[in-house]
């Protein structure tokens, strides 16, 4: 009676293990996405870095996790954007997602080459953004990711596309020949297809590139910011400031041009060049005439130190009082000079 019992206890046990219902709940309780769409953009918008975008959904018809963790190189460090649209509104455009990692509800934990990134998806909807390093010390460039598997996944895309200038492009898994896309950038896209959880996906990017722009700065494009900060409303209290920078810029010229106007307008006044003075004698005495002669040139260094020296002076034979130089007859008594 006991091994009957025994018996029956363990058929009940083997049809439980072996049941569909088993099964079913044991598949609901690993998060599975029905899609994720990896994105590898090298030197996009930042230098000697490498853009990955994670996009991920759920199926429509299956709960959604209440957290997932999903681990990024620790190279990369923190992740630039976490981000997931309100339960309900999956159709809301990407930018206007809620950014988790703004409103810190994101964790993250390094340890060894991965950073786990923890967070509670608001949708079945959801995008994680990080800026790997990438050498460009040489043209020849090579950049190596891999998905870990946090998840299993039931359709993988690769979207990869290649920096401007780039030549030589090659990857693992085969990039193929790639189209020009919208941004005027060479865009490949590989189909994956089923990935188990725990099973890896290991991409590897290589190409030549000479160009130290980034692909925004080289083609002067908009940056799109989907996920890497909140969309920001300009308030009616912060009036822009382009009306005082033009107004002070207009005052500037004004200023300028004033003091141009006004120097030009001024009457030049005719050059005159120096002519010194001019010296002669009247009644034995030097007198100095400050008018100058049109044609009046300077006189030679010698001629003017010659005039400067003082004259020699002359006594009378007789009384021996001192003469002036044009004297005839002694003022004092009445001697005649001699010579004269």
């Amino acid at each position: 009676m006991l091994a009957m019992r025994r018996a029956v206890v363990l058929m009940v046990l083997i049809i439980l293990i072996f049941s569909p219902a088993t099964h079913s709940a044991q598949a609901q309780s690993v998060p599975r996405l029905a899609t994720l769409v990896i994105d590898v953009w090298p030197e996009f918008d930042r230098a000697n870095a490498v853009l990955v975008i994670y996009r991920g959904e759920f199926a429509a018809d299956t709960p959604v996790p209440e957290l997932i963790k999903i681990r990024i190189p620790a190279s990369a460090g923190e992740p630039s954007a976490v981000a997931s649209p309100e339960a309900g509104q999956e159709i809301t455009p990407v930018n206007q997602w809620k950014d988790l990692v703004a409103n810190k509800k994101v964790t993250t934990k390094t340890s060894g080459d991965w950073t786990e990134v923890t967070f509670s998806p608001l949708s079945r909807l959801f995008t994680l953004e990080f800026y790997d390093k990438l050498n460009t010390v040489t043209f020849d460039r090579r950049y190596a990711l891999t998905w870990p598997g946090d998840l299993a996944v039931d359709a993988v895309t690769l979207n990869v596309r290649e920096p401007y200038g780039a030549t030589n492009f090659q990857g693992t898994p085969a990039v193929g020949a790639g189209a020009r896309d919208d941004d005027g950038l060479v865009a490949h896209q590989i189909a994956i297809g089923p990935l188990d959880a725990n099973k890896a996906l290991p991409i590897t990017l290589s190409y030549h590139r000479e160009d130290k722009r980034t692909s925004v700065e080289a083609l002067q494009l908009v940056t799109p910011a989907p996920t890497r900060q909140p969309v920001s409303i300009p308030t009616p209290t912060s009036p822009p400031s382009w009306p005082l920078i033009i107004a002070l810029a207009v005052g500037l010229v004004l200023i300028i041009g004033g003091g141009v106007w006004y120097l030009r307008s001024r009457p030049k006044s005719k050059f005159r060049p120096y002519q010194p003075p001019r010296y002669s004698h009247a009644n034995g005495r030097r007198s100095v005439r400050t008018g100058r002669a049109a044609r009046a040139r300077p006189r030679p260094v010698a001629m003017r130190i010659a005039e400067d020296e003082p004259e020699e002076k002359i006594f009378c034979t007789q009384c021996g009082k001192q003469l002036l130089p044009d004297d005839t007859f002694c003022s004092h008594c009445g001697t005649r000079v001699k010579g004269k």
